[in-house]
């Protein structure tokens, strides 16, 4: 089954909002969608209006004192600082406009500058000679809707004629907004701006309309400026993540302690302390396991110290027993010497077992002392004592040290001899290697054995656990040996490991501190 791959719980908290910062941004998008479909029209309510009225005013400033023949030249630099098309639009001849204008902005064009009536000179006078009162032409009011037609040409500027500039006795009448849509079969975007312009003195007031066309519906910033909210969106996101970040990272944190403090317990050491954390679901879990690892120390402990106590104590009826079989041994014909010879066998065993608990409720007991050792005179030493009669292979580099104590590791290397020597048989080939590895010394002692099982490796160094196949203590010793060498490892700050090397036989990996001088 293919492994899934390791995501932080950082990683994952922080994809969940940037998610649902997503959905937020979609959710806007379909907004806006939605908007424009009702019509962008709505938009000159807000800052885009506001531009498109500087913007006009920009062209009624540069047009006042221009003849109606150079209006769109002028218009051009104007327009393409802001990069689109602009032009005024004659409504009684749109066929001189510069530029291609789709059917649906074109009826759009016609309907929103009224008719003006024909009138030279004098205003005429409305019902009962009185002069008739001031309307759209000389109101700067909103224009009405509907479809006036075409305007007819009156008061026109013919060619030459110019528009007189504004009088300093009148206020400028203020240009507006009329529409803003999109062009049929996708033609660009499309403003129109509602140019009202000073007539001569006794005269209305000029209206135009002048055009403005882009190709996307930011109209370079004209239309709709999407960098406020880009910026706005970025701001919220930074925001999020500065207010989130670190309140994942403390919850974060202290799992990544709850998982240090749990693998130290799995690998016996059951003294820790976990830093306080307020009253909360993680709290209390870490409270739950600073209260395991006591129970468990206390149960060890406890466990250890009955194995010590009973040991102790047979160790005094079975010394007076072994003294009671010599005395009977001297008194016995020669015939009977062969049961007393059975009995005394079962009370050596029995001595040896009760040894080797001894041991191993000792192991541990006291502090380490810790001490530079040199590898290569120790693993000899303890290959002449416990080899058989094929001495082990060594490979240790001339002076490799480790900082750690002397008898508690010349105990757990005599016991992987013995260990190799009784399961592997006495004829096995047996290796003893150290190498370096960064800050650690590793020392292997090898065995070209039967093994074990994949499956039982993790519970060798149980106390009292012996594989299926060395149930017997003819072949599976005490189960007591692999406890007493993970018990004396640890204890000098280290770790053991067992494995199967993929030539066969069985491995045990010592992990030791290296002895670092002074002036490394």
């Amino acid at each position: 089954m293919k492994a899934r791959p390791y995501v932080p719980l950082l990683a994952k908290v922080l994809g969940w909002l940037l998610l649902h910062l997503l959905i937020l941004a979609l959710a806007f998008l379909g907004f806006l969608v939605w908007q424009s479909g009702l019509g962008l029209d709505s938009l000159l309510s807000g800052s885009a209006g506001e531009r498109l009225r500087g913007f006009g005013d920009a062209v009624r400033n540069e047009v006042s004192n221009l003849p109606a023949s150079e209006w769109n030249a002028a218009i051009l630099p104007l327009a393409r600082e802001k990069n689109v098309s602009a032009a005024i639009f004659e409504v009684s001849t749109p066929r001189s406009f510069p530029f291609p204008v789709p059917a649906n902005v074109l009826e759009r064009a016609k309907t929103t500058i009224p008719p003006q009536p024909a009138r030279r000179g004098s205003p005429p006078a409305g019902a009962g000679g009185r002069p008739p009162e001031r309307g759209f032409l000389d109101d700067p009011g909103p224009p009405p809707s509907g479809d006036f037609g075409e305007r007819p040409p009156f008061d026109d500027p013919r060619p030459g004629d110019q528009l007189d500039a504004p009088r300093s006795d009148e206020a400028l009448p203020a240009n507006r907004p009329a529409f803003l849509l999109r062009g049929e079969n996708g033609d660009g975007y499309w403003a129109g701006v509602h140019l009202v312009f000073l007539g001569p003195p006794g005269k209305p007031h000029r209206h135009e309309l002048l055009l403005i066309r882009a190709e996307t519906l930011d109209g370079s910033g004209m239309f709709f400026d999407f960098k406020p909210w880009l910026w706005g969106g970025l701001a919220v996101l930074a925001l999020s993540l500065a207010f989130w970040t670190p309140f994942v990272w403390g919850i974060t944190r202290y799992i990544r302690r709850l998982t240090t403090a749990a693998d130290l317990i799995a690998a016996g050491h059951f003294d820790i302390s976990l830093p306080t954390r307020g009253q909360d679901e993680l709290a209390n879990l870490g409270h739950a396991i600073e209260t395991m690892a006591g129970r468990l120390d206390h149960l060890i402990s406890g466990q250890k110290r009955f194995l010590g106590d009973a040991a102790h104590e047979l160790c005094a009826p079975l010394a007076r027993l072994r003294t009671g079989f010599g005395i009977l041994e001297m008194k016995l014909a020669a015939s009977q010497q062969v049961h007393l010879a059975s009995i005394e066998s079962d009370a050596q065993e029995l001595a040896t077992l009760v040894e080797e608990i001894l041991s191993f409720s000792r192991t541990g007991s006291r502090p380490p002392q810790r001490q530079v050792v040199v590898l290569d005179s120790l693993i000899r030493e303890v290959a002449a004592r416990e080899s058989g009669e094929r001495a082990p292979r060594i490979d240790v580099p001339h002076g490799l040290t480790v900082t750690t104590d002397r008898a508690l590791l010349t105990r757990a290397l005599g016991n992987l001899a013995r260990n190799a020597k009784i399961h592997a048989g006495a004829d096995a080939e047996v290796s003893i290697e150290a190498v370096e590895n960064g800050a650690f010394v590793e020392i292997t002692v090898t065995d070209d054995g039967p093994g074990v099982a994949p499956d039982e490796l993790t519970r060798l160094f149980e106390p009292f656990y012996r594989p299926d196949r060395s149930r017997s203590r003819d072949t599976g010793g005490s189960g007591l040996g692999l406890a007493i060498v993970r018990t004396a490892v640890e204890t000098c700050g280290g770790e053991v490991v067992a494995s199967l090397p993929p030539a066969g036989g069985f491995a045990v990996m010592i992990r030791l501190e290296r002895h670092r001088p002074e002036n490394d």
